[in-house]
């Protein structure tokens, strides 16, 4: 499926939609409950409605077009209307979502946003996802839902950006090392997997990403090390497991990327 997401907008008024499995009904905010298996990834799709999407799993990945964010437990990431984006969870996930209407998500931002942590937000979208009833939507459940979304503020989340490439060689590529980012696949040996010539797909790479493809691949590498730490996985561990071969070498990559170690990251998205 392409990121555009067109197959998934196949949704009425009165329908349900394709993707989260929430009814749509005449009303401003809809809370929804959903679970996942382990290892299921959501392909590419949008919603009519703009998403706060809560997960209750150690760690969700979603992507957008030009951006990878790293959700952890507790952690609230909202999803104006329209967005392309996929998801993928390590572990069996548990989702609590608010699906907002677009004429009620006027004062709320209109880029994907990591949500300011440190307030009830979170809690609020669990008890409004876990007690929504559009046939019975009291003053109670309103004046909340109003005031959840009062408390949508930009915070500093963990996001990695990292532009989806259109290419499909390149896509195949990216799934391929975020699967797996331990493999050492060259670029010489995709570019004769595709049936091309190395300098074609060196200059996709650069033109798609502006990185080079190593840099493009130890990026690509370090977003799942991060989302392996934020599931609290050990430095030495996901050193180990996205291909690096000692602890001192991913901890002075990863502080080049993200200007922090991995302890410093693992702290900061703990709120420590």
């Amino acid at each position: 499926m392409s990121p555009s997401g067109q197959d998934n907008k196949k949704q009425t008024a009165a329908g349900r939609d394709p993707v989260s499995g929430h009814v749509e009904a005449d009303v401003a905010i809809i809370g929804h409950a959903a679970s996942f298996a382990p290892g299921a990834s959501v392909l590419w799709h949008r919603h009519s409605r703009g998403q706060l999407a809560l997960t209750l799993a150690r760690v969700m990945r979603v992507e957008t077009l030009d951006k990878v964010w790293l959700v952890p437990r507790g952690s609230v990431l909202w999803l104006p209307a329209e967005t392309p984006h996929r998801s993928l969870a390590p572990e069996q996930r548990l989702m609590r979502s608010l699906y907002v209407r677009p004429d009620s998500a006027e004062s709320l931002p209109t880029a994907p946003t990591a949500v300011e942590q440190g307030t009830p937000l979170a809690d609020m979208v669990t008890w409004l996802a876990e007690t929504y009833d559009s046939d019975r939507l009291d003053k109670a459940w309103s004046t909340v839902a109003g005031a959840a979304l009062a408390l949508v503020r930009p915070g500093p989340g963990v996001s990695i950006r990292l532009p989806q490439p259109a290419d499909p060689a390149l896509a195949v590529i990216a799934d391929a090392v975020l699967a797996d980012p331990s493999a050492e696949i060259s670029l010489e040996d995709w570019a004769e997997r595709f049936g091309m010539a190395a300098r074609t797909l060196r200059r996709r790479v650069q033109a798609e990403t502006g990185l080079s493809y190593r840099d493009w691949r130890r990026i690509l590498g370090l977003t799942v090390a991060a989302e392996r730490l934020l599931a609290g996985g050990r430095v030495t561990d996901v050193a180990f497991e996205t291909g690096y071969a000692g602890t001192s070498a991913f901890v002075a990559a990863f502080r080049a990327a993200f200007q922090v170690t991995p302890g410093e990251f693992q702290r900061r998205a703990a709120g420590r």
